[in-house]
């Protein structure tokens, strides 16, 4: 089988030229592990090309709960949305590992944006983003923890994988716990849910690295269907 790894974003959707542009137009600045690149609620000044780690992007809820989103790599844009809507940071965004990024004022933005003709790449960028969130929002309606965790993994392998023969690789820039947030659920039920995956064969667990063996497994799991070699039975 092929590994259905289409990552999508920034970069992967416009002309390398234009990905040159915003990189050469942009201030670099390096963020250390646990640095706060942007924060929920504030008022949108600027977007930043990531070309080097990975980020996590999270949202408070009305308690005051972080609810981690997504982890994102190089070649994401951050922030572009609230200078094209005029809105506040919808969420905030958190450097996983050392990150390098290129910082672009909001008034070049826009231009960058008008002088290449991208508003369709940002709007297309929005409707796969709005896509990702809903279809783990939905994966983390299943009571199996197993279906929890494998929605989580199964979105990160789009978002991060690459592909390695009939498998795909993700390297995380977090530790594995930081998966059992992203599933809303303890750490203890999404290692035991990781270690059923890992047993049925349908994915391996390295330090800070995912490999998915058998990615269609792996979507039966997220879909609380049977996978593997061996049934769940968390």
């Amino acid at each position: 089988m092929t590994a259905p790894v289409g990552m999508v974003n920034f970069r992967s959707l416009v002309p390398p030229e234009a990905w040159r542009d915003l990189v050469d137009r942009g201030r670099r600045r390096t963020y250390q592990r646990g640095s706060l690149l942007l924060r929920q609620g504030e008022s949108p000044d600027s977007v930043i090309a990531l070309v080097e780690g990975q980020v996590r992007v999270s949202q408070l809820n009305e308690r005051g709960d972080e609810l981690v989103l997504m982890l994102r790599g190089p070649g994401e844009l951050l922030g572009e949305m609230g200078i094209l809507v005029g809105r506040p940071r919808s969420a905030s965004v958190t450097a996983a590992q050392r990150c390098v990024g290129m910082v672009l004022p909001a008034h070049a933005f826009r231009g960058y944006v008008d002088r290449h003709g991208l508003q369709a790449v940002i709007y297309q960028l929005t409707v796969e983003r709005l896509n990702s969130h809903e279809r783990l929002r939905v994966g983390l309606l299943h009571s199996s923890p197993v279906a929890r965790i494998a929605s989580v993994v199964s979105l990160l392998a789009e978002e991060l994988g690459r592909p390695d023969g009939d498998a795909v690789v993700v390297d995380l820039g977090v530790a594995r716990a930081e998966l059992a947030a992203m599933a809303a659920m303890k750490r203890s039920s999404a290692a035991a849910a990781l270690r059923s995956l890992q047993a049925a064969g349908v994915l391996s667990l390295a330090r800070r690295r995912l490999i998915v063996t058998d990615p269609g497994q792996l979507a039966a799991a997220a879909r609380g269907e049977a996978y593997g070699r061996a049934p769940d039975v968390l």
